[in-house]
């Protein structure tokens, strides 16, 4: 690319150009000196002859007047604009303090490894940022939170820089003309769909943090669900993964819905449980009840009765499998129990339709009529069974550490007939199925919470 200005070249007869900070496809930012009071400055600067997009001028001049709205110790001051015209060309420019240091990711790069103290000092103090950031009027959201963005000077004050993807200035001016705002491996969710909420810069906030703690980007790390699966990578306490988990949820409700509401579960003024995870996911009409703390969860599943169409094809199929035992019975009964070959071999079908059916109506009472109650803990898991608010049944309490699988499974009926799914608990010694007539979604969902917790006991 094109270098615009040269080592020691003096713009606007006031910056002497010292070094290239970073290039994209029609911009740079520099390193510079005010020759009027020998301080360094960082210039971005941008070209009118690369631009692909008019916009680029106008949104260049919004970061601008941005910029010089804002007033916070870890945000480089705002301290000049100007625009300057040549036979070839004509060239924007914004000039900002320089921020003192390294950013994170030269850090990193050069050898720098972070402990959990210094993690967690690094994500106050961004926090403390968003905080004054969000409660301007209106709020702005930075949309580009990344260790390349953030800079750390050897007294371990942090600073918050490049401010153009405010109004996607950054990516048009330095990083070459990406039409989404954000860095992939950094980017919430929803900035895939060019939606951006206060919440947004959190997952930035998370992502950073992660990459400090395993020195890989997010991209890098596994996924389950569209949620970065983290906890065997890192080595932190379990109330700080829980926050940070809460941090990079994928679906914006999960998230802290501000900085100050995060910052405050960071410095123990609030409880995570103050920001639990929304329950608009469990599906609309379902009355399980799901309860969890950190340390125990417990699912309770009402009767289905005839409430799901599963429950009422395998209540017909009952009630038809029932009639034609009638009719065997009658028909049994009018020859006379004779034992010629015919009636002998009809009454051996009839027997073994008997005892299918007898298993049907044992599946159809225990998963229609029955109330079950899933209790799962640090130490131990167990079932519980009633009937019509009667006791029925307790399954023998089994160590939560043998559960080594939770899955949807397919149902297999008498005749090897698949017709049914169902919750699934493996465990070294044996499988505990439930749910098998909740909808589909309610049965993924449950799945999903009980994993979900399974993973933060570990």
């Amino acid at each position: 690319m094109e270098i615009l200005h040269q080592r020691g070249e003096i713009i606007a007869e006031r910056y002497r150009i010292l070094e290239i900070l970073g290039q994209g496809g029609v911009g740079i930012t520099y390193k510079a000196q005010d020759l009027k009071n020998k301080r360094r400055v960082a210039i971005k600067a941008l070209s009118l002859r690369r631009m692909t997009d008019w916009k680029m001028i106008e949104l260049f001049e919004r970061e601008a007047k941005i910029l010089a709205q804002l007033n916070h110790p870890a945000i480089p001051r705002y301290l000049n604009y100007f625009e300057i015209d040549t036979a070839q060309d004509r060239s924007f420019y914004i000039v900002q303090q320089l921020a003192p240091g390294k950013s994170l990711a030269v850090l990193v790069e050069n050898g720098w490894h972070v402990d959990k103290t210094e993690v967690r000092s690094i994500a106050t103090q961004v926090l403390e940022i968003l905080v004054y950031l969000q409660e301007l009027t209106p709020p702005i959201l930075h949309r580009d939170i990344k260790p390349q963005n953030i800079i750390r000077s050897p007294d371990g004050q942090v600073f918050l820089v490049d401010f153009g993807a405010v109004q996607d200035t950054y990516h048009h001016t330095v990083t070459g003309g990406s039409t989404v705002v954000g860095t992939y491996g950094y980017m919430a969710p929803e900035q895939f769909r060019g939606q951006a909420v206060l919440s947004t810069d959190l997952y930035g906030v998370g992502t950073t943090l992660l990459f400090l703690l395993t020195r890989k980007s997010p991209a890098d790390l596994p996924q389950r669900q569209l949620k970065i699966d983290f906890r065997s990578h890192i080595c932190v306490d379990n109330n700080f993964a829980d926050w940070l988990e809460k941090m990079l949820e994928p679906v914006i409700e999960d998230r802290f819905p501000t900085a100050e509401a995060a910052l405050a579960v960071l410095r123990g003024e609030h409880a995570l449980t103050s920001y639990a995870t929304a329950k608009s996911r469990q599906p609309k009409q379902s009355n399980i009840t799901l309860t969890q703390t950190e340390e125990r969860l417990v699912v309770e599943i009402p009767p289905v009765w005839l409430r799901t169409k599963a429950s009422q094809y395998f209540a017909l199929l009952c009630l038809v499998t029932n009639g034609f035992l009638f009719f065997a019975g009658w028909v049994i009964r009018e020859s006379g129990y004779r034992t010629d070959v015919g009636v002998v071999n009809f009454f051996w079908l009839t027997s073994v339709l008997a005892l299918i059916d007898v298993k049907m109506l044992k599946m159809l009472i225990s998963n229609a009529t029955c109330r079950i109650k899933l209790e799962i803990d640090q130490t131990s898991y167990r079932f519980k069974l009633w009937l019509f608010g009667l006791w029925l049944d307790e399954k023998i309490p089994e160590s939560t550490k043998g559960i080594h699988q939770v899955e949807l499974s397919s149902i297999t009926l008498p005749l090897n007939i698949k017709l049914f799914t169902s919750c699934v608990i493996s465990s070294k010694l044996r499988q505990y199925h439930f749910g098998r007539f909740l909808t589909r979604s309610e049965k993924e969902w449950l799945v999903g919470e009980i994993k979900a917790f399974l993973e933060k006991l570990r």
